[in-house]
């Protein structure tokens, strides 16, 4: 495992390449061209880069992989970006890369401003660290059996998995899992002054039950309102709202 010091080093080494290839390359190339070019670099210089690093997630039968833009010197992650500036859900991907590779040092760098953009993202958090979680399930009901299968199918994602990972990832998961029981992403009717206005795609459990889930810090109180007024006006019977708060896990459910 490199350590913070260790990475720096290195750091110091692959972003004066970062620089010296914006200098002469211009910053309106495509991102897999620096980061071929990169790799490149690096490697003339001795150190070991690895382009496009397969990360497989695998939880029961569900599987799947993400791709890592570079490695070097075997524990040092890199993220390459052509974007107009770096945006909060650039280092959420970066963080949950690294939670993913039990890595705890990367950068992201991005190559389309004049003047090359960089952040230093680090976590200390352990996959045994990400699963130890609190539950409050005082405004959950089972609704049948399909209810109690996905609460089940929940926590041994969170088991194996851990929490602090992309949101997305968890909801695939989940999509995944619920299908075998008739579940998926299905458009719902929208009800709007008793008529039909459109259809919405929902994560269902069968029929008459939905699910949803978010990774909301702030502002739950306004977000379970409006997620109740989307359940409103479908003809649903039930919904279940699964919030993952970091180490804090809420489940409830609404009901017609």
């Amino acid at each position: 495992m490199i350590g913070q010091e260790e990475f720096h080093e290195i750091d110091h080494i692959v972003m004066g390449q970062v620089f010296a290839m914006h200098n002469s390359m211009g910053r309106f190339l495509d991102e897999r061209i620096y980061q071929d070019e990169l790799a490149h670099r690096c490697a003339n210089l001795g150190l070991e880069a690895m382009r496009e690093v397969e990360v497989r997630v695998k939880h029961r039968d569900f599987q799947k992989s993400y791709f890592l833009d570079l490695l070097v010197g075997g524990g040092c992650l890199y993220e390459l970006k052509t974007a107009a500036s770096l945006m909060s859900k650039h280092d959420r991907q970066v963080i949950h890369y690294l939670l993913l590779t039990g890595l705890h040092h990367g950068k992201l760098v991005n190559l389309l401003p004049p003047s090359v953009e960089s952040r230093f993202i680090s976590t200390r958090l352990t996959h045994k660290d990400r699963k130890t979680w609190t539950l409050d399930d005082r405004g959950w009901q089972p609704c049948g059996e399909t209810g109690v299968s996905l609460r089940g199918l929940l926590f041994g994602l969170l088991d194996d998995l851990g929490l602090f990972l992309d949101a997305a990832l968890y909801q695939e998961a989940l999509v995944h899992l619920t299908q075998a029981s008739g579940g998926g992403i299905q458009p719902v009717p929208i009800i709007a002054g008793g008529r039909v206005a459109g259809t919405q795609n929902l994560c269902l459990l069968n029929p008459e039950c939905a699910w949803h889930l978010s990774a909301n810090r702030e502002n739950l109180d306004s977000y379970e309102i409006h997620i109740a007024r989307l359940f409103s006006n479908t003809p649903l019977r039930s919904m279940h709202w699964i919030n993952l708060n970091q180490r804090h896990v809420t489940i409830k459910t609404l009901t017609q």
